[in-house]
């Protein structure tokens, strides 16, 4: 119920309460047409009553709402299924259908060796054993990939893998295990120790693998998260890792069966369903989903437990009571997922060893002062700890922490010793929505790569100068509170050309809402400021946000010729924008909230905005609430998706967009007309477009055209009505069609 609730209000949902569950979604469903999705859902013979609730709390939606769920247990398919007909059992690939998928991963581009029609003989063979079984297909095509000649695909094919009966371990996947590197191995298996289905962050996992020494150095590099990061796209490529869009990271349940396989004897892992513990001999790892069921661990079982490594939690209930497994001295690695956890039993700074503490999602208000103990700690990691407001000056003594993770913590200041962490390489403070300014002498930190968020600070905190040496800093900036830049001698200081390594900068005037327009002033010098904040050209995202100038003009923006998508958001008083068009790599611009922008291109209106050499890889094109913009380029080859928001003296569109697939127009009033030539069209959106008279008499010939949408638009809701509608016989051919009644 829970990710339900999450799922509509898309946001964290706290309660807890079954009763308080069931009234929250029942609150939210009621009346609603709704489509819900529970995907390999899985229930045991215990938990029919469980189901009934969820069931009768979902009967509240209106009537056509549809509850689909997919399941490999066909006792779960019986328990939850009302009515027989209404179960669909999914059969294998056809041996064709296999083929193709095979091949998709097994040719995939990159791949070299021998000439695929010497290979796909063979590649036949190897799809039969896979018995239309689709994990087993791309896992195998993606391993195979890997391999250049023939001797190697047959020495697959005829491998005595393929007889394996043990545990229900597919043959594909232990093959694919097989041929992984060793330090790829334990990489792999050690996600086992996570229950099935959980969701982690790539950034922790790939941090476990550091802390645990799986990943092995190289002399060309000492970032050991970077060649951490490549392990990762690897196992993802062999099809052994899901990615969601997310970024987190999860493990088919088959897959997850393969890794508990070949970890079985150095992994003891306790489930709600143990009714018994058979401890392996020399124990590495332990991992509990269940505090409860840790209860039937004796003092003798425990006694075993001499060469834990790594310790894993999850779920709800008293950690005092498994708060004497913190006396193993040589644990590497904590991992206590536990929402109900408030404070850290003491026994943990026993711990000399642990290189790895993981408190996400607990209910911990203050970390102790003996945090200071854990000499050798390198990673802590304390994501959505909500209750969680300041660390302790001790946390400062922790010479090498190098990964600091507070993403969505409530914290509202960092210690002001953090200057002296010099080992310290990622500070992770995305969603610390409560800090609003860095500890001074934060630019010392130069072995900082991860620094999400700079808040500029005024009469208190960091100044943009810190900045200046921290030139290690990759991935993605935000510079926020830029307004408390004083002229472009402090902007320079920032020293953002040498940042070689930043893929996307955002800059960012406001301060979570601490100004009001009203208090701008001349003094400010927003153009000045922007000048001084010159990027390495080798960025690739750039988005301004709330900037107060003008024009939008530095002489720099030419030098972004790697540039691939530019957002200006809220820069209401901004009247020029820099010519766009000259960016050669540009694929996607958003403009937002840009109130008094009249002229997509620069203020010389009369120049030549329909030349070929322009805008000639722009693919996504947004406008949003943009209400004085009167006309847009007029060449725009290989455009793919046009959205257009609240623009209401927009009198035209580019007349010629023959890659266009997506065209939403929404509060274009003054827009009488549509282009005509959309060969590549597939759907089309209109709401609150008054100035449409008509459809193009072309539409009949948009062979792509399958979806389009009519909302409150006077003249076309009316012309466009079923059967009646004077444009009523250029639409009737396409397939999914939504046009609301003339108003």
């Amino acid at each position: 119920m829970k990710k339900i609730i999450e799922s509509v209000d898309k946001s964290g949902c706290t309660l807890t309460q079954l009763d308080t569950l069931q009234a929250s979604l029942q609150n939210k469903l009621m009346g609603r047409k709704f489509l819900i999705v529970l995907d390999d859902f899985w229930a045991e013979e215990n938990e029919e009553g469980k189901w009934k609730t969820l069931s009768g709390t979902l009967s509240c939606g209106e009537e056509g709402s549809i509850v689909v769920m997919t399941t490999r247990s066909e006792r779960t398919c019986r328990m939850m299924a009302k009515v027989g007909e209404l179960q669909h059992e999914l059969g294998c690939l056809s041996e064709e259908d296999s083929s193709l998928l095979f091949q998709k991963h097994a040719f995939a581009q990159g791949r070299v060796g021998d000439d695929e029609r010497k290979l796909e003989p063979i590649g036949r063979e190897i799809v039969v054993k896979c018995k239309g079984l689709p994990l087993a297909v791309k896992t195998l095509g993606s391993l195979m990939w890997s391999k250049s000649n023939s001797n190697d695909w047959q020495r697959v094919k005829d491998s005595n893998i393929w007889n394996l009966q043990e545990n229900n371990v597919l043959p594909a996947l232990k093959l694919s295990y097989d041929n992984l590197v060793p330090h790829l191995k334990r990489c792999f298996s050690y996600f086992c120790l996570f229950p099935k289905g959980y969701k982690i962050k790539k950034d922790e996992l790939i941090l476990l693998w550091v802390a645990n020494g799986f990943i092995p150095p190289r002399e060309e590099t000492d970032n050991l998260y970077v060649i951490g990061e490549e392990s990762f796209n690897c196992l993802v490529w062999k099809s052994l890792f899901q990615v969601d869009d997310d970024d987190t990271c999860k493990m088919h349940d088959l897959v997850h069966d393969m890794a508990r396989h070949v970890m079985k004897h150095d992994c003891l892992v306790i489930e709600p369903t143990c009714k018994e513990v058979k401890i392996p001999d020399e124990v590495l790892h332990l991992s509990s989903s269940c505090l409860d069921e840790m209860l039937i661990l004796s003092s003798e079982d425990l006694g075993k437990l001499t060469s834990l490594r790594s310790i894993f939690m999850f779920g709800e209930g008293d950690v005092g009571c498994i708060s004497h497994l913190f006396n193993h001295m040589y644990v590497r690695v904590l991992h206590l997922d536990l929402t109900e956890l408030c404070t850290l039993p003491e026994s943990i700074c026993k711990l000399k060893h642990l290189r790895y503490l993981n408190l996400s999602k607990s209910s911990i208000e203050a970390l102790p002062e003996w945090i200071m103990y854990l000499q050798n700690l390198q990673v802590l990691i304390l994501c959505w700890c909500s209750r969680l407001r300041k660390l302790p000056e001790s946390i400062c003594k922790l010479r090498y922490l190098k990964f600091l993770t507070l993403l969505g913590s409530g914290i509202e200041v960092l210690p002001d010793g953090l200057k002296d962490m010099i080992s310290l390489q990622r500070l992770d403070i995305n969603g610390c929505d409560s800090l609003r300014h860095l500890p001074f002498g934060i630019g010392k930190l130069t072995s900082l790569r991860m620094l999400p968020r700079f808040p500029v600070g005024k009469e208190r905190g960091a100044k943009i100068s810190e900045l200046g040496d921290l030139n290690l800093l990759e991935g993605r900036l935000e510079i926020e509170g830029i307004k408390n830049v004083e002229g472009l001698s402090e902007a320079k200081s920032a020293n953002l050309i040498c940042k070689t390594n930043l893929s996307m900068l955002l800059l960012d005037w406001s301060d979570k809402g601490t100004y009001t327009w009203e208090e701008i002033t001349p003094e400010m010098f927003p153009e000045e400021v922007l000048e001084g904040l010159e990027p390495n050209p080798s960025l690739e995202i750039l988005r301004m946000r709330e900037y107060m100038g003008k024009t939008i003009s530095p002489s720099w923006m030419d030098n972004l010729r790697n540039l691939v998508e530019i957002v200006f958001y809220g820069c209401k008083n901004c009247e020029r924008i820099p010519p766009l068009g000259r960016l050669p790599c540009l694929r996607v611009i958003q403009l937002v909230d840009m109130h008094s922008l009249k002229y997509f291109h620069d203020d010389d209106i009369n120049m030549s905005i329909d030349n070929t050499d322009m805008f000639i890889c722009l693919q996504r094109l947004e406008i949003h609430w943009c209400p004085d913009l009167v006309s847009l380029p007029s060449n725009l080859p290989n455009l793919m998706v046009l959205e257009v928001t609240d623009c209401w003296r927009l009198i035209s569109l580019p007349d010629n967009l023959p890659k266009l697939e997506d065209l939403e127009l929404n509060g274009c009033d003054k827009l009488i007309s549509l282009p005509c030539n959309l060969p590549s069209i597939r759907k089309l959106k209109f709401e609150y477009c008054d100035g449409l008279l008509s459809l193009p008499d072309e539409i009949p010939s948009f062979k792509d055209l399958n979806k389009l949408e009519i909302r409150s638009c006077k003249h076309l809701s009316k012309r466009c009505k079923r059967e009646k509608g004077e444009d009523w016989h250029k639409i009737s051919h396409i397939p999914d069609l939504s046009i609301d009644a003339p108003m």
